[in-house]
This record gives structure tokens, sequence and C-alpha cells, in this order.
């Protein structure tokens, strides 16, 4: 190969570095500008509702940003209350003031609230009743089983799943507990599928994933979560649906970007053979499997901690520890065969 074309093969992949590099310097300080807009907005008083959304959707810059600003306002907002759902019931029966200083309810006030205020912010909104993981079914709707509500956006074309109830926090033994986060923002298609069903599948979805009532039912509560932290969403569901006597991988509650799986196994049962483990985590300075006392380091590379393994009978589990700690968390589990 010609020297010039080395040269500008090498120029043009740090020229590429460093325009990536940017672009995600760029996004940061966007995103950190939004969440301080949204602040700002939040705790200014005396406006009234449509000021307030005009206000906060002001600086949007596409769909995208104008429907992250609603469900953030929305999951800030608004606590789940069941005892103030049932003095609610429909609430399509209020008005949006009205719904907005009651400022709880059920998850159909939540996707109730959702669309309204999407909508005035021009976008093009639904709201789907159905099935969501964690609870059985509740209700019926137009023949439907149902025991969720939430919404979804279209943005760049696509329909994508917003579930603002789950976005908000959850209900614990202390009751209602925000805890907002963004893993329900936006959905893709593949991962919305393994934690909500819709009998009519209005989105499509699950037929281009091939996803029934049977299927979805045997998913695991955590699946949606194991598909956030890297695990491909179809790789789960062909394990479900080939092998409905394999449990799925493990994983315990992590902050969101703590890590991201590269490559490991999607079934939680491994045979004794060789396995990669390949994970991705700024957060982690050091990442080891544990089998019963014995402690194997995964070689790290910059980020990317990895090792190919033949692991011995029993559990198996992936553990990563923090900079200056001395203690190592659980982040993913499995048994050996």
């Amino acid at each position: 190969m010609p020297l010039r074309r080395v040269f500008v093969i090498v120029l043009s992949a740090a020229l590429l570095f460093t325009f990536n590099v940017t672009v995600k310097a760029n996004d940061h300080l966007r995103t950190q500008y939004l969440h301080s807009h949204l602040n700002r907005v939040l705790v200014t008083r005396d406006q009234d509702l449509s000021s307030k959304l005009n206000a906060l959707v002001s600086v949007a810059s596409n769909d995208h940003e104008r429907a992250w600003l609603i469900y953030r306002w929305v999951t800030n907002h608004f606590k789940h209350d069941s005892h103030l759902a049932s003095k609610i019931g429909d609430p399509k029966n209020h008005s949006l003031d009205q719904l907005y200083k009651l400022a709880g309810g059920s998850c159909a006030v939540y996707a109730n609230v959702v669309q309204r205020l999407m909508q005035q912010a021009g976008l093009e909104v639904k709201t789907i009743y159905g099935l969501a993981k964690g609870g059985a079914v509740s209700a019926r709707r137009n023949g439907k089983a149902v025991n969720h509500v939430w919404n979804a956006v279209k943005v760049n074309g696509e329909w994508r799943v917003i579930d603002a109830t789950w976005g908000a926090g959850y209900v614990g033994n202390e009751g209602f507990q925000r805890d907002q986060s963004d893993l329900f923002f936006l959905i893709p298609p593949e991962q919305a599928v393994l934690s909500h069903f819709d009998e009519a599948d209005e989105l499509g979805q699950q037929r281009q994933f091939d996803v029934n009532y049977r299927l979805f039912s045997q998913l695991p509560e955590d699946a949606l979560y194991a598909a956030s932290i890297g695990f491909d969403a179809r790789a789960i569901l062909e394990v479900r649906r080939t092998h409905l006597n394999v449990p799925l991988v493990s994983t315990f509650d992590q902050l969101p970007g703590s890590f991201k799986v590269i490559q490991a196994p999607v079934a939680g049962r491994l045979g004794r053979t060789q396995h990669r483990f390949k994970i991705e985590s700024l957060v982690y300075e050091e990442l080891m499997l544990l089998q019963g006392k014995t402690w194997i380091p995964l070689q790290k590379q910059g980020r990317v901690h990895s090792l190919m393994l033949k692991p011995n009978k029993g559990e198996l589990l992936v553990m990563g520890r923090r900079p200056k700690q001395q203690d190592f968390e659980a982040l993913l589990a499995y048994t050996v065969n």
C-alpha cells in the first residue's frame, strides 16, 4: 500500500476519533443544559399549566427533546397513589389542570397526562392498555386483558414506548418511592416487547419480533433490565423461545451506566465448555469471576474487562470492585451444570 494512502487512512481515523469524542462531549453538554432548564422551569411558580408547558419545551430542538422534557416533568411531579386513583376514577373525566393539582394516581393518570401534554406540544402520541411484567391481570378492556397503561410516541418516524409510571419510581413497603429513570423513556422496540404486551399490537412490534402471549408470560421480570445493560434482546427471546426450562442470566440492581455487557452468556444455566465474558465499565476498577472460594480476574484493557473461561460445576458470579473500595458487588450470576 502506498505510504500516502496509509497516511490518509491514519489521518482519517484520527479525525473520526476526534469527531466522535467531540460529539459525545457536545451531547453531554446538551444533556446538562436540558437538565438545568428543566429544573428552572419546575421551580417557577405562579405559572398556569399551558405557560409552564410552553416554557418547558421552548428550548427543545427536536421531538426527542420535547418528549424527554415532558416525560421528566411528569415523573418528577406525579406519584403513584392507589387511594387517590380510586377517587379520580377515569382520568378522562378530569381536566388536565385538575389532575396536575392532584399530582398523583394510577398508571392511567400518568398515561393520560403524558398524552395530553405531548399532544399540546405537537407530538403524535397514543395511550396503550395492556399487560406489563410483574402484575396479574386486573381488568379487561374491549375484551383485552389489562394490568397496566402506558404510552407510545412517534419520534423520527418510529413509534417508541414510554412508561412514565415506571419511570417515576416504585411502590415499596413504605409506599411510593420516587426513583426517576430514563430506562423507560423511548424503549427500543426489541426491548419493549420484553416488558409490555398489547394484545391488539397497535405498534406492530410483537408481530415484528414474534412475541405472543405465551412467550411474553414466560419472560422473567428483569428481562428488560438485562437488555438495558447490554444483553441482546433478540437472544433473550430466542433462549426463552427454544429452551423454556432454561433460566436467563440473573442480574442485580445497579445504577444505569455502571457497566455494559459486550459479550456474555444469556442463558443462566451453563455447560462446562468455554464461555467468553467481555464487559465495559468506567465505574468498576476490577472485575472478577467467583466460583466457590476461587477468584479469577478478568483482563483489563482500558475500560474493557474480558476473559475466556471453562467454568467448574456450581455457582458462577461476575463481581465488580469500585476504586477505593474493598468489597466486590455482584453483577451477574449463573449456574454451571
